[in-house]
């Protein structure tokens, strides 16, 4: 297994060759339009599973379940501690939370009774697997050599895909500290959807002056006017963007537009690093793996 140094100086190699790609805009586009179809289903699910350290419990919780024998809460637990990003209560609400939504099952150990072994259900493995389409559908339009129809009809894709993507979760490799300027957005609910809808307006209006309508991006993002807001001035201080009230339109600045390519192109590549381990995908030319 590679070290998360090597690992982080792969994907930022990767993201790198993405991001150059003459149909990056097209796949940005078309991320966005098959998230927002899904993410209208569930805005509830899909808002919280985006928070930063959320993501990562989940990732977490994906990660035991196919490469563990006996995957056990303990695992989840112990390893998101380990982080010192995510607090007790917030590991237990969301656990909690996955558990009442019917997305996992526990029991008890047969072995050791004090343990807690869970397995992941139909309804999580379904949404993941469509979470994971949104960008893996858009991937098939940068590579020939990616059938994603073949991957669509997978039937061990969950096993296979874990077992490496997994790699990159459990060497503590996160999106938030390869492009930091992300924080601004995806250390809040709904934060990806956000940072994706801002992008796409500036592709669509094509300019970085955008008219931006609040209630619409409540609606698109399952959450609050109010939400959006706040998220936004975190973005303004954080000098991404500037919010113009006298005219009622946003300033979308250089930062910001670079800011939202790296952050899709790392995000891109970390997909990819999963669906190049699928059997039957082939690998990626050296010129391009190195």
């Amino acid at each position: 297994m590679k070290s998360k140094q090597q690992l982080t100086a792969l994907i930022h190699q990767r993201a790198a060759e993405i991001k150059s790609n003459d149909n990056i805009s097209l796949v940005m586009q078309k991320h966005y339009k098959l998230l927002f179809r899904l993410y209208l289903t569930k805005p509830l699910y899909f808002k919280v599973i985006f928070k930063a350290n959320r993501f990562i419990i989940g990732s977490a919780i994906m990660a035991y379940a196919f490469t563990s024998a006996n995957p056990t809460l303990r695992d989840v637990k112990d390893f998101c501690k380990k982080t010192g990003l995510i607090s007790d209560n917030t590991i237990d609400s969301f656990l909690l939370f996955i558990r009442v939504g019917g997305r996992m099952e526990v029991k008890k150990d047969a072995q050791d009774k004090r343990k807690l072994t869970y397995t992941v259900t139909r309804k999580a493995l379904d949404e993941t697997r469509a979470l994971i389409n949104t960008m893996m559908i858009p991937y098939g339009m940068l590579y020939d050599d990616f059938d994603v129809s073949a991957c669509l009809k997978m039937e061990n894709f969950h096993a296979e895909y874990f077992k490496k993507y997994a790699e990159i979760t459990l060497k503590h490799v996160y999106l938030f500290e390869m492009v930091p300027e992300s924080k601004a957005f995806i250390f809040r609910d709904a934060g990806h959807m956000l940072l994706m809808d801002l992008y796409i307006e500036s592709l669509q209006q094509k300019t970085t002056v955008i008219e931006y309508n609040y209630l619409k991006a409540s609606l698109k993002c399952g959450v609050s006017r109010s939400h959006i807001k706040r998220c936004l001035q975190d973005a303004e201080a954080a000098g991404l963007l500037t919010l113009d009230k006298a005219s009622n339109t946003l300033i979308l600045h250089l930062s910001f537009m670079q800011m939202a390519l790296d952050y899709f192109a790392v995000y891109m590549a970390m997909v990819e690093y999963g669906l190049r381990g699928l059997s039957g995908v082939p690998p990626l030319p050296a010129s391009l793996s190195r």
